[in-house]
């Protein structure tokens, strides 16, 4: 498990959020009223284009009637049999021309048919055509006859020449057919409503994730302030009191060497007396380590890089510690892997990380009681990386302190200072790496600093 790193949480991040779905949901209700807005111009692009038509093709046939009115000015039933087949072979021309129109026919005003064409295999329509010149409507829509499931609108108009009315024509316009050509452009226009929509979304989305990054960056960069002054803090107060403590320290150690010497020659040497020398010495060298180690954490971490051994920085941690482990009966195994294990980095202060593990470990074996008593350690590669592991039989990391095991001053072990996981730590994150712990499967656990080559 990786040590956490508690960064701040700016205000804004819960307004980012609600924005952006603020944002998303006015983009949705954009596209899904420009799809509305396209087929309500569809519906009425049908209505146009039988409109246009219609205009076109009521112009057209009054054109052309006039014309055959010049041509054949009789009234004789042989000049209306010439101007019904000269009209019949116009309207042909014209159904040709417009796919649209399923029929066109005249009616006289009395309600007799004059002329009428229809498209080809469309012919079963005029089977409408009696009740159509029997109707009074201007438009009205009727169901196919050949294409079951198709309407075909018939509208009306009537036909002035000459300052007289003439007659009635009907046109019978394919409403699935028009609407089939409208929805392609309906089709098209959805799609680069669709597109654009999603590139603006796209956009949006990328900003949301570009500024969660940046806000991400923020609070790292305010939580490494916010330990930076704390630091700061925690350095001007440690250099006033080790200046303090230490001094006094010295003097009283100084005072008990003497006192001790005093008692070793004096005649009524007592065995209690030395105990209680011996357990005062202790406690200053434990709140001389103590107040050395405030040091080191407090103070600015500026490692002097160069090229390490990692076994060899290994070697010198062991034989400072192998002796103290000796006599309390801990196996001490070492297990480096294969390979160069060099890193650039700062030797001291990588033996002090290490060192602050390996007695990490021994207190952890110490205060299982019972048991077996074995601490392994070494260094190896692994996928592009130097690991520096420590392993030990200890009883592990319990639930309740696995949010609190790289806390300062906090220590679940009697007379534990609190400071040896911060200071590794800070050691291994100067270095650019993370401090990485984990219980075993069996007993004890194993913190790991991981290292960039």
């Amino acid at each position: 498990m990786r040590a956490r790193l508690v960064k701040g949480k700016p205000i804004f991040r819960r307004h980012l959020y609600i924005s952006s779905a603020l944002f998303l949901l006015v983009i949705g209700a954009i596209a899904f009223s420009l799809i509305d807005l396209a087929n309500r111009w569809a519906s009425e692009r049908v209505e146009l284009e039988m409109e246009a038509m219609r205009d076109d093709l009521k112009d057209r046939i009054e054109d052309r009637m006039r014309l055959v009115d010049l041509e054949l000015p009789g009234a004789g039933p042989a000049d209306e049999l010439r101007r019904r087949r000269h009209m019949e072979r116009f309207l042909e021309e014209l159904l040709a021309a417009y796919d649209q129109v399923v029929y066109v026919f005249a009616q006289h005003p009395r309600g007799d048919l004059l002329w009428q064409r229809l498209q080809m295999g469309r012919e079963l329509e005029q089977s409408h055509f009696p009740d159509l010149v029997l109707s009074s409507r201007e438009r009205q829509e009727i169901a196919s006859v050949s294409n079951p499931g198709q309407r075909i609108t018939d509208w009306v108009e009537p036909v002035v020449s000459q300052g007289q009315f003439r007659l009635f024509i009907h046109f019978g316009f394919d409403n699935t057919l028009i609407a089939g050509r409208v929805a392609e452009d309906q089709s098209r226009i959805n799609r680069q409503i669709l597109v654009a929509s999603s590139v603006v979304l796209a956009l949006l989305l990328v900003a949301l994730f570009y500024v969660r990054w940046l806000l991400k960056q923020a609070q790292v960069i305010e939580a490494e302030a916010h330990t930076a002054d704390r630091l700061a803090v925690l350095g001007t107060l440690a250099s006033g009191l080790a200046h303090e403590i230490r001094n006094p320290l010295s003097a009283i150690n100084l005072n008990l060497q003497m006192i001790e010497e005093e008692v070793s020659q004096s005649r009524n040497h007592s065995g209690e007396m030395t105990q209680l020398l011996a357990g005062a010495k202790s406690e200053i060298r434990r709140l001389e380590r103590l107040a050395r180690n405030f040091l080191v954490y407090a103070k600015p971490l500026k490692p002097d890089r160069q090229v390490v051994s990692l076994p060899q920085v290994l070697d010198q941690v062991v034989q400072l510690v192998a002796q103290e482990c000796d006599r309390a009966g801990i196996e001490l195994v070492r297990q480096d892997g294969p390979g160069v294990l060099e890193v650039r980095g700062d030797r001291d202060l990588l033996q002090q990380a290490v060192m602050n593990l390996l007695v990490n470990a021994r207190e952890a074996v110490l205060a299982r009681g019972d048991g077996p008593r074995r601490i392994s350690m070494g260094a190896r590669r692994d996928s592009g990386r130097l690991v520096v592991w420590v392993r030990d039989s200890g009883t592990g990391v319990s639930e309740g302190e696995t949010g609190r095991l790289f806390d300062l001053f906090y220590s679940s072990k009697r007379g534990g200072t609190g400071l040896g996981l911060p200071i590794a730590q800070r050691i291994v994150e100067a270095h650019g790496g993370r401090l990485e712990w984990k219980n075993n499967e069996r007993e004890g656990a194993e913190f790991s600093m991981i290292l960039s080559l």
